[in-house]
Formats: C-alpha cells, structure tokens, sequence
C-alpha cells in the first residue's frame, strides 16, 4: 500500500490521515516508520531513514514514476482505525495471542511481528469497537471520517478483512465507502483477495484462474496485483 500513499502525498501535497478498516492491534498504520527496500524491474530502489525495521517488495508490470516510491517518510498527520475486536497492543498478552496466529515455520513474519509491535507501541493509534456488518458500526465509520478529515487527506484502507464480511454487509460498506471517494471525503485503498470486490478486480487485466492474488485497488481502481503478505506487487494501472 505504501507506493499509492506515497502517491497520494505527492498529489495532494498535504499529510495523509489514515483510517484502517479491521485494523486489529493498528499495526499497519504506521507505514511512516518503516525504511523500504523495492526490487524493480530498473534496479533496487531503497530508503534509509534509520527506522526500526524494513520492509522488502519485488516490483514488476509497467512501473510508475518516481513519485510513488517514497524517499523518506510518509507525512502521516493522524492515524486510527476500526474492529469488531480491537487488540491493545499494549498488553502483552494480546500481543502474544496475535503472535500464535503466524504459522511456526514463518519465523521471517514472527520478528517483522515483534518489530512493528514495538512501533507501534511508540504511537499507538486509536482503534474503535465497531461492527460494519451493522448499521451502527458504517455510522462510527463516517464519524472517524470527519475526526480525520481535520488533520489531513483521509485514506480509508483495509487489506484482508472484508472478505470476512457476509456478501451482502461487503456490498453495502462498499458502496459506502464509494460515496465517501465520489463526496471527495475520503481516498479509499483495498488490498483483498481477486474476487472479494470483482468490480474492483474488473477494472484491471483478467485475472488468470490458476493463479492467486489480491489485488491492490484505489478509489475502486485496480492498479496492482499483490502477494497476501506483501512480498510482490505487479503494477497493472497505466502508467
């Protein structure tokens, strides 16, 4: 997701404030306290700001310019997020619960888990009860859209969590957050698996059947094709 942020930055020339749909512990929302190292098609291209730890891509398909590979940090004004069960990423024992959750032989996401805890751990972002299967829950939604729309350019972004939404409640948060991009309330970033939002996935290249992916969408847009646990990205938009 960093690469469109990045764009987002440059495009509007003001801090982004970041809102993540099933943020869980709000471990994604401090994409500014990474250092990244991106293997294009052109060569390696990387930052080194002194952050806790990095973050590595392998980047092919019709890259786009410079613009949208940061060479610092991102300007990120305010940050906070939404879960139909937040973890405190504070208390140890929440945090050793998510640990369980990585597979024993990924000892790689393990430690990239334990550092971004400890990121985060430095600002942690505000991240709300709300359910947005509900009603109640697309209404905290626009309420936190308003909070950060105060403090910059707002992206509303997710990345595996909605396909865990029924069908229906899916449909209706995504024409929520439609409307939110068409009123200019709100960027909206998704990064789900290829037939979790096909109108999303529809606006690319076909998808092959055999293979899988998420695909990386802005504003309803597809523009990349990404591994589930960030490893590669295919860029797919125009340049």
């Amino acid at each position: 997701m960093t690469p469109v942020l990045s764009l987002l930055a440059a495009r509007h020339d003001e801090p982004l404030a970041l809102l993540e749909i099933g943020a869980s512990a709000g471990l994604c929302l401090h994409p500014d306290r990474w250092d990244y190292t991106w293997h294009l098609p052109t060569g390696e291209m990387s930052t080194d700001h002194g952050a806790a730890g990095r973050l590595t891509c392998e980047v092919t398909g019709p890259v786009p310019g410079p613009e949208v590979w940061p060479d610092g940090p991102l300007p990120v004004a305010w940050r906070g997020g939404l879960d139909l069960a937040p973890v405190d990423v504070i208390d140890d024992d929440q945090v050793a619960w998510l640990e369980t959750l990585v597979w024993p032989e990924h000892d790689d996401r393990r430690a990239r888990l334990r550092t971004a805890v400890e990121v985060a751990r430095t600002d942690p972002p505000a991240v709300v009860t709300a359910d947005l299967a509900a009603p109640a829950g697309l209404d905290r939604l626009d309420g936190l859209v308003e909070e950060a729309g105060r403090h910059g350019r707002v992206v509303v972004m997710h990345s595996a969590v909605t396909a865990y939404l029924p069908v229906a409640a899916r449909q209706v948060l995504e024409q929520r957050l439609r409307g939110l991009v068409a009123a200019g309330r709100a960027h909206w970033l998704s990064n789900e698996g290829k037939r979790v939002h096909p109108a999303v996935t529809a606006t690319g290249p076909s998808v092959p059947d055999d293979l899988a992916t998420f695909v990386l969408g802005l504003d309803g847009q597809a523009v990349a094709w990404t591994h589930g646990h960030g490893r590669s990205m295919r860029w797919v938009a125009p340049r």
